[in-house]
């Protein structure tokens, strides 16, 4: 049984990192192999349209054809029983290299084929149980009025679609910056930041262990 996390944020050991961690703890509670990769160790980029992967008689077997430094992850991504992923929200949205990341992920994996008047699934009856984890200053009632739940809700009801299973968990207001007096961010009140963070990032931490728990009984009921 293998779990792999996939981080898109740009920083090391902060709030997305920490959470990804935590769920690949519970997954290995659970008696899975795990790992973490991230994305922004690499130069990466996203699906340059070239369709090879819907060209009749393909033989790209669900994995994108370009052969880059992505190909390696979307190989794990691929074969994993059970997948997280963890970005910042970036202005609504997940951030540019998680993006990147899911749609040549996932785009191979979606058939335009019909079959007795149903849409031919190419990963057959296989299920990949996902989530979402999102970070973000922002709090639940900024989500809310931003549409967020629309812009970032989108990816997860795709990795639902294309893999059978998703989840999607929001880590709301998070401590952003080590020294808030260095920063242009009068808006915030530093200690109440921090009071959040050592209040409510643990129980962040063991919502994500218990979601990386569900992922591993859900690819063993799958199969």
């Amino acid at each position: 049984m293998k779990v792999i996390a996939i981080s898109g944020s740009p920083r090391k050991g902060w709030n997305t990192e920490t959470l990804l961690h935590k769920a690949l703890e519970g997954a290995a509670s659970e008696g899975a192999e795990t790992e973490l990769v991230h994305l922004y160790d690499e130069p990466l980029k996203g699906c340059l349209e070239c369709y090879a992967c819907k060209r009749k008689g393909n033989h790209t077997d669900g994995l994108c054809a370009i052969r880059d430094n992505m190909r390696p992850i979307l190989e794990k991504a691929l074969n994993a029983d059970a997948i997280v992923i963890g970005s910042p929200n970036f202005l609504g949205y997940p951030s540019g290299l998680t993006r990147a990341f899911i749609e040549r992920f996932l785009y191979p994996l979606v058939s335009y084929e019909v079959h007795d008047g149903e849409r031919v699934r190419i990963l057959g009856d296989r299920i990949i149980p996902s989530a979402m984890i999102f970070t973000m200053n922002a709090n639940e009632y900024f989500y809310g009025t931003m549409h967020y739940e629309t812009t970032l809700g989108a990816t997860t009801m795709n990795l639902e679609a294309v893999l059978g299973y998703a989840e999607q968990y929001n880590c709301y207001n998070t401590l952003q910056f080590k020294d808030y007096s260095k920063m242009d961010a009068g808006m915030f009140d530093p200690e109440v930041k921090q009071k959040q963070h050592e209040t409510q990032f643990p129980i962040d931490q063991q919502k994500c262990f218990e979601i990386g728990q569900r992922l591993v009984r859900k690819a063993r009921e799958s199969k």
